[in-house]
C-alpha cells in the first residue's frame, strides 16, 4: 500500500499546479468548522427557513417548505403576464448552474464525474443537478418575494398576498420577518447572488436591481460594493458572492481603522479616567474607528437578539474565505478591549454608541467578550498610517490628560460641588487680600 501511495503522489506531482480559475478558489458558502461552533453552535443554525443545500430538509424548517412553494407559484403567475414559462426559468438556471454548485464548499453532484463523491449536507446523498437546480428555484424565488413583500409594505404598495397570509401578510411580518432577516445572513444558509440576478432577470419578475432590493431588506444605505468610484470612473469594481458577503461589504465601507500589532488594553472607563471622550462615529460603518484630539469616535451599534449570531457569522466569513479580509473581526476585537464590565457599556450606552435592551448591561459586556472566543485576528500591514491602538495608548500614558480628567470628573461634573469650588476659590481670595491689607496696614502705622 505504501509503494502505490508514493506511485499515486508521483503521478499528482507531474500534474499541473490548479490555475487561479480553477473551480477552488470559486467557492464562498462554507460550513463552519467545529472550533467555532463549539463557541454557539445555535448561532449558525437558521430558525424558520433553509437556503440552499446545508441545512435543507432539517425537521424544524420542513413547515417553511408549503410557503416556498406558494413563493414560487406566485413568481411564475408574475412572469406567465410577460409570456415566460416555468421552462424558461429552467433553460436561465440551467446556464450557471456550474457556477452556482462550485460556489458551496463540501457540496458536489453525482454528474461531477472527477473521483470519489463528497456528501451532501445534511441529507447525505450527492445531489442530481436536477435536485440542485429545483432547489436553487425554489429558494431563490422565496428569497425575492421575501424581499419584495417586505419592500411593497414599507412602500405601502399593493400587496399580491392576502394580508393574513402567514408568511407575507402585514399582520405577520413583525413575527416573521425578523427571524427570517436573521436566517438568510447565516454563512451555512446562504445563496448564491447569481441566483438571484439571474431570477429577477427573467422578464417580468417584478424585481428590480436585487443589490437595491437587499439593501432595502436590511435598511442598510450606503455606496454600493458594486458600484464604487475608481480613477477611470463609474464602474464595477468587485462583486457581492451573497446577501452575507454583501452585507459585510457595505457595513465596512467607510472608514480608515485597521488592526496593529499594539493591543488596545485599557476599557472604556479606563480610558475616560486618562482623559478620553467618547462619541458617534458619522457612519455605522465597522471601520469608522478614529480618535483624536482626546476623543475617540466609534460607530453605533444596535444591540437586538440577533446580534450575536450576526457577527459571529460575519466573522466566519472572514476567516472561511481568503479574500474576505478582517474589518468585523477587527471590530470585534477592539471592543472586546474596550468592555469589560457593565461599567464600560453604561458609559458608552450614555454616549449613543451602544444602543437597544438586551437583558442587562452584563450581558452586553458578556456577548463582546465570548464572541472573539476561538477567534483569530491577522494584523495585515507591518506599517499603519494612522494607528489608532497606539495613538490611544500614547495618550493614555501622559499624566496631564488624566489630571485634567480627574479635575473634570470630580468638580465640572456635579454643579454643586462646582459652586462650593467657587465658592472657596472666592473665600481664599477674600482671605488672602484681608490677610494682604492687614499686613500693608501695619507697615504704614
Amino acid at each position: 500500500m505504501a509503494e502505490q501511495w508514493i506511485i499515486d503522489l508521483t503521478k499528482q506531482l507531474q500534474s499541473p499546479l490548479p490555475s487561479t480559475d480553477n473551480k477552488l478558489w470559486t467557492k464562498s458558502i462554507y460550513r463552519v468548522p467545529k472550533i467555532l461552533t463549539d463557541v454557539n453552535s445555535q448561532a449558525y443554525e437558521p430558525k424558520l427557513a433553509s437556503f440552499g443545500p446545508y441545512h435543507h430538509d432539517c425537521r424544524h424548517l420542513r413547515p417553511m417548505e408549503q410557503h416556498k412553494h406558494r413563493a414560487l407559484i406566485q413568481f411564475l403567475r408574475r412572469i406567465g403576464k410577460a409570456s415566460k414559462t416555468p421552462d424558461d426559468v429552467l433553460v436561465s438556471m440551467k446556464k450557471v448552474e456550474p457556477s452556482l454548485r462550485f460556489s458551496y464548499d463540501s457540496l458536489q453532484t453525482e454528474d461531477d464525474g472527477d473521483g470519489v463523491p463528497e456528501k451532501a449536507y445534511p441529507r447525505h446523498h450527492d445531489w442530481t443537478k436536477d435536485e440542485f437546480l429545483k432547489l436553487m428555484i425554489t429558494d431563490g424565488c422565496f428569497t425575492l418575494e421575501v424581499m419584495l413583500a417586505e419592500k411593497r409594505s414599507a412602500t405601502e404598495e399593493q400587496s399580491e398576498y392576502d394580508s393574513h397570509d402567514p408568511v407575507f401578510g402585514a399582520h405577520r411580518k413583525n413575527y416573521v420577518i425578523p427571524d427570517l432577516k436573521r436566517d438568510m445572513l447565516l454563512i451555512e444558509n446562504q445563496l448564491p447572488l447569481l441566483a438571484l440576478t439571474t431570477l429577477a432577470d427573467i422578464e417580468g419578475s417584478g424585481i428590480g436591481d436585487v443589490n437595491n432590493l437587499i439593501k432595502s431588506f436590511y435598511n442598510i444605505s450606503s455606496t454600493s460594493p458594486d458600484d464604487l468610484i475608481t480613477e477611470e470612473g463609474l464602474k464595477p469594481v468587485e462583486r457581492s458572492f451573497h446577501i452575507l458577503d454583501m452585507y459585510r461589504k457595505i457595513m465596512t465601507a467607510n472608514g480608515d481603522y485597521l488592526p496593529s500589532y499594539v493591543e488596545n488594553v485599557q476599557s472604556a472607563t479606563e480610558l475616560r479616567d486618562a482623559g478620553v471622550s467618547f462619541c458617534r462615529s458619522a457612519t455605522k460603518s465597522f471601520r469608522d474607528i478614529s480618535f483624536a484630539g482626546g476623543k475617540l469616535s466609534l460607530p453605533p451599534l444596535e444591540i437586538d437578539d440577533t446580534t450575536e449570531s450576526l457577527m459571529l457569522n460575519l466573522m466566519a466569513l472572514e476567516r472561511l474565505h481568503a479574500t474576505a479580509g478582517n474589518e468585523v473581526t477587527a471590530y470585534a476585537f477592539f471592543m472586546d478591549g474596550l468592555i469589560n464590565t457593565s461599567d464600560d457599556v453604561a458609559l458608552l450606552r450614555t454616549e449613543e454608541i451602544i444602543m437597544g435592551w438586551v437583558g442587562c448591561d452584563n450581558n452586553i459586556a458578556n456577548l463582546f467578550n465570548r464572541i472573539t472566543k476561538e477567534a483569530t485576528l491577522v494584523v495585515f500591514k507591518d506599517d499603519i498610517q494612522i494607528d489608532v491602538n497606539r495613538t490611544l495608548n500614547d495618550y493614555c500614558k501622559k499624566n496631564i490628560h488624566k489630571w485634567r480628567a480627574s479635575f473634570s470628573h470630580t468638580y465640572l461634573q456635579n454643579p454643586w460641588v462646582l459652586f462650593s469650588l467657587i465658592g472657596g476659590l472666592i473665600l481664599l481670595g477674600l482671605t488672602i487680600a484681608q490677610t494682604v491689607y492687614t499686613v500693608m496696614s501695619y507697615y504704614k502705622a
